[in-house]
């Protein structure tokens, strides 16, 4: 499946379905400047991130929502960890839910507009002091990371038994993405690394030691500068995108199409099963 860019492509494993970069750039943490967060239109990123808070707040309730079914409704929150956790927003609406929150973040400039909303943050979840954790959230980032194996084991380790994974990502197998071929708008080198499927993910999920319990179709708000300065990169910059980053905070569409999922993995209580 090649992309529209001339020296990046993705490779699609025979077996499974997932694809992957074919040159993946040595230190992805490097994309994820300011830059990225701010008139980051041409690598997919927003044309103003803290701009878009109201849709990211929504989008962040819904996810908790989800969060809560997942774990059970008499479920008391705990302590959760977000993997990708940008600027924080989904952690504010986790911590005014009661969560004990903790975020992992490869941006410098990200996780520090979080630390100063009063977040714990590190750069990655292996160097995280705290388990064991309730859940951990990965919310289209999964596909970010070099190595998504090994998250998930790490996500593994730190939970306990009963404990959740609750990610949202991108299927390769969706209609969209088939009737789209190298036009899909997931197709983000060099930042978006890993293409997945449900087949592919509740395999790995086993892998490291979780099972896949749903996987389903999804939905969220984005902003209409965020579609505008990702359609066409360069109405994000200048007068123009001044403009955009105040529509933005008014103005959002909902995504409607059917590549976009939500899945939850749980770690057994292995003590239990063998009861």
């Amino acid at each position: 499946m090649p992309t529209a860019h001339p020296s990046h492509r993705y490779l699609l494993c025979d077996g499974c379905g997932t694809g992957h970069l074919e040159h993946a750039p040595e230190r992805p943490e490097d994309l994820y400047t300011e830059d990225y967060f701010v008139e980051g239109g041409e690598l997919a990123g927003y044309v103003d991130y803290e701009a878009d808070e109201r849709w990211h707040r929504i989008n962040a309730r819904a996810r908790l929502r989800r969060l809560h079914h997942a774990l059970g409704l008499a479920h008391i929150p705990g302590r959760l960890v977000e993997v990708g956790s940008a600027t924080g927003f989904f952690l504010d609406v986790a911590r005014e839910a009661g969560w004990q929150t903790h975020g992992v973040e490869a941006s410098t400039w990200a996780a520090r507009r979080a630390r100063d909303k009063g977040h714990d943050v590190t750069d990655q979840l292996a160097t995280l002091d705290v388990d064991p954790v309730d859940a951990v959230c990965f919310f289209q980032v999964l596909e970010h990371m070099p190595d998504p194996a090994g998250a998930l084991r790490e996500a593994a380790r730190r939970l306990r038994p009963g404990g959740v994974v609750l990610c949202e990502t991108w299927d390769v197998n969706s209609a969209t993405a088939r009737r789209a071929g190298a036009r899909w708008q997931q197709l983000s080198p060099p930042s978006v690394m890993w293409l997945f499927n449900r087949d592919a993910m509740s395999h790995l999920a086993r892998e490291t030691g979780l099972e896949m319990v749903n996987w389903r179709t999804t939905t969220k708000w984005v902003s209409v500068a965020t579609v505008l300065g990702q359609s066409v990169p360069i109405v994000g910059r200048g007068r123009a995108g001044r403009a955009l980053r105040t529509a933005g905070r008014w103005a959002a569409v909902r995504y409607p199409l059917d590549d976009l999922v939500t899945f939850t993995l749980v770690k057994r209580d292995m003590s239990r099963s063998a009861d």
